[in-house]
């Protein structure tokens, strides 16, 4: 299988002792392309040096994660502005918006996250977006900056998707993929595999969100690439198809979505 995790955090440090190990791991279960998602300009130049030292197998996405909305800076989207031509940066996030698990006042967080996506918008660069306990306002959002759905591909993903069945179409709808983790796998989550079916496997990436969201084998551990595969298996199930065909349809959308050269 040729399976590919579009969003993981491998400078976390729980991966200073074994990163290659990881990664090696990873593309001994059939992952052959990880994105390394960067959350903040102080892990920036770390997710550039992973992607420039394994190219074959990693890329990056440089962002401000809602937890740090309030450094946000015309200087910020300056430098966006300058890495998003750079090969290794295949988007920008991950941004948006987190109404359970920070302090920032909401505003703040609107702010910034409106900031970067319209030049996104402008750029025509993809982006990855955070949502916890906030769609009302994400779709609010995007229904003003991304009225309708790219002409060809996604204008980005809404990473570790935790709506309804009707946030999940709307997100769809307006040219976003879907990213299904390890919560997926939950044995109580039958809400969040009934939402991804309902938009479709047409929609759906692959992500782990390492080192956290370990799918249910691997519950109370750090989660890594490899457990795509776990993943996979769950999504073939919930829409019927074989994970063979799970992981070919999911790598499509995935290489769609970074726009990576087939």
């Amino acid at each position: 299988m040729n399976l590919f995790d579009t969003h993981a955090h491998l400078g976390d440090d729980q991966f200073a002792s074994d990163r290659a190990d990881v990664l090696w791991r990873a593309k001994e279960k059939g992952v052959a392309r990880v994105v390394e998602i960067a959350d903040a300009p102080s892990e920036w130049d770390a997710a550039l040096a992973l992607s420039r030292a394994r190219p074959e197998q990693v890329r990056c996405s440089l962002g401000l994660h809602p937890y740090y909305a309030d450094e946000f800076t015309d200087q910020l989207l300056i430098r966006l502005e300058k890495a998003r031509a750079l090969p290794e940066v295949v988007a920008i996030g991950e941004i948006g918006l987190d109404y359970v698990k920070t302090q920032i006042p909401k505003e703040v967080q609107i702010s910034a996250f409106e900031a970067i996506l319209k030049k996104c918008r402008e750029w025509d660069k993809p982006v990855v977006v955070h949502c916890r306990g906030a769609y009302e306002d994400l779709k609010e959002i995007l229904g003003r900056i991304y009225p309708e759905p790219r002409a060809a591909g996604y204008w980005g993903v809404v990473h570790c998707f935790s709506g309804d069945a009707r946030d999940a179409v709307f997100c769809r709808d307006r040219g976003f993929a879907l990213g299904a983790d390890g919560p997926v796998t939950y044995p109580k989550n039958d809400a969040l595999r009934e939402a991804l079916k309902t938009a479709g496997l047409g929609c759906v990436v692959l992500e782990t969100d390492s080192p956290y969201l370990p799918p249910q084998s691997a519950r109370g551990k750090r989660n890594e690439p490899a457990a795509i595969p776990e993943i996979a298996q769950r999504l073939a199930e919930v829409f019927a198809v074989t994970v063979d065909e799970l992981a070919a349809a999911t790598t499509r959308n995935a290489e769609t979505l970074y726009r990576y050269p087939r």
